[in-house]
């Protein structure tokens, strides 16, 4: 039975349909007792209370989800790090809905993620940061212009050379913006993605790197949402995480080749948690970071793909200093794990040190700085509540566990994260700048070490920023949803210091 204690799960979904077995037939509901006593009750006891093998089941101690829809996939999917089995070879998915149907749970109707939903919190923009314009800063007076519009739910951008810039638009398209002038035509032969029709919907085309050496071999990677030619118990389309690359001949994208593809076994049907980045790191190889797909508890297990950093060697196999390279129960590729929706890193100026932004629940988005087989807690540890208020987990700090080196709470819905390293703005080289979709922001943070600080909002936009950049002309590049836009920020002087 699954160590269920603390629910932060944000929408009921299930992997093995176990929203139809919670209607099961009277016949099973009927034997919903004797079939927890069979399968559970050694270790969470024979009146749920708990035993030395297993912790008590109730609202006040789910950890791992405390919805009935949580519930049951966790039986379904186990808890291998826990010692809890999966249950789905032993027992239906009317059965595995009957003991869930059985167990007290918590109520389903809660807020959606704070990454895609408006926040209630959300403060409109004010006037004097509606942009173009000028717009005051610590450091600078900083112009802000419309560089590209017209676009959809921008993810994010890559400049090809000094005057071309490829653009993802979240729906599925590359576009490209020519001498500051967007190309009529998306950019044809992209591979399809999955885009979900809910309105907070997360799924679709991510991010954009080029290859170190992009300047000889023109390879060009993309991430998005692939989805399976099958849907799962609920009729949802199963989709997860996927990179490939390719490269462009004129308008179109040519010579794609897979680079990261998980097991189809481990697909999905949640619209959200894909994670998505893509970062290089000084030697070459890439980092891939794939949210926990609805299903936290696997976060932590190194044989899953969700809720991990992965690291590749591009066309070759993966790299064999990875720290769970060469262990059965793991997946070569993993580099970090115990992450709920990383959508933004970066590696430092200088330093080579990776970091990355992650969504929290209701409070608890981080600022990591990300170790080679770092665990990084989630769900068990966290600064963040359920979305209904509740206690998430007691726990913020555990043995083991890396802490975050700048946490938010209220969550702002961290995405983006970039390093200064251009001329325009010499008081901010080797700042990093964020992006906050909930409060639509730009903000600059001043690092020392490890640990942050001081934070700025540099700047409020009308629609979510999705991801800073520095050009290669040294400006700063902030790409929107809605409206679809690039804006591109320059110095246009320097305060008195």
């Amino acid at each position: 039975m699954p160590d269920v204690r603390r629910s932060s799960s944000v929408a009921p979904t299930l992997l093995l349909g176990v929203l139809a077995a919670v209607a099961a037939p009277a016949a099973a509901q009927t034997d919903a007792a004797t079939l927890y006593q069979r399968n559970c009750a050694s270790c969470h006891g024979e009146g749920r209370q708990g035993t030395g093998l297993g912790p008590p089941l109730s609202p006040a101690t789910y950890r791992y989800g405390g919805t009935r829809a949580d519930i049951a996939r966790v039986i379904a999917n186990g808890i291998a790090s826990q010692g809890m089995p999966s249950f789905a070879p032993t027992l239906s998915a009317a059965e595995i809905g009957a003991i869930a149907e059985l167990l007290p749970a918590r109520d389903a109707d809660r807020a959606p993620d704070d990454e895609e939903a408006p926040a209630a919190e959300e403060a409109p923009a004010r006037e004097f940061d509606a942009v173009p314009g000028v717009h005051d800063t610590l450091d600078y007076a900083v112009r802000v212009e419309l560089f590209a519009d017209g676009l959809e739910t921008v993810w994010s951008m890559a400049f090809l050379d000094a005057d071309t810039v490829l653009v993802s638009e979240r729906p599925g398209r590359l576009r490209v913006v020519r001498r500051g002038v967007l190309q009529p035509q998306p950019v044809t032969g992209v591979p399809g993605v999955y885009v979900h029709e809910h309105r907070w919907n997360q799924a679709g085309l991510f991010d954009i790197a080029l290859d170190p050496d992009y300047g000889r071999n023109g390879w060009i990677y993309l991430s998005y949402a692939h989805p399976l030619d099958a849907t799962g118990p609920e009729g949802g389309r199963l989709a997860m995480t996927r990179v490939v690359r390719g490269r462009l001949s004129g308008n179109a994208w040519v010579d794609q080749e897979t680079v990261y593809e998980a097991d189809h076994a481990h697909y999905g049907e949640p619209f959200w948690h894909f994670g998505g980045r893509l970062a290089f790191d000084p030697q070459g190889r890439l980092y891939l970071s794939v949210g926990d797909r609805g299903a936290q508890e696997l976060s932590r297990e190194p044989g899953r793909p969700s809720g991990k950093i992965h690291r590749l060697q591009p066309g070759a196999a993966p790299p064999v200093d990875n720290p769970f390279h060469g262990r059965a129960d793991a997946l070569a590729t993993v580099f970090s794990l115990g992450h709920r929706n990383p959508q933004g890193m970066a590696f430092e100026p200088g330093t080579g040190r990776l970091w990355a932004t992650e969504h929290g629940p209701r409070g608890g988005d981080e600022l990591n700085l990300v170790r080679r087989g770092g665990d990084y807690g989630w769900p068990v540890v966290s600064h963040g509540i359920n979305y209904d208020g509740t206690v998430l987990t007691p726990d913020r700090r555990a043995d083991g566990v890396e802490q975050p080196a700048w946490f938010w709470r209220p969550s702002i819905g961290v995405s983006g994260l970039a390093f200064y390293d251009g001329d325009r703005f010499p008081l901010w080289r080797g700042k990093a700048l964020v992006t906050a979709l909930a409060p639509r922001q730009l903000r600059l943070l001043t690092l020392d070490g490890d640990r942050v600080q001081h934070e700025e909002v540099l700047l409020t936009t009308r629609g979510r920023p999705y991801e800073p950049m520095v050009g290669p002309d040294g400006a700063i590049y902030l790409v929107t949803d809605d409206p679809g836009q690039i804006l591109r920020l320059t110095a246009e002087q320097e305060r008195p210091q």
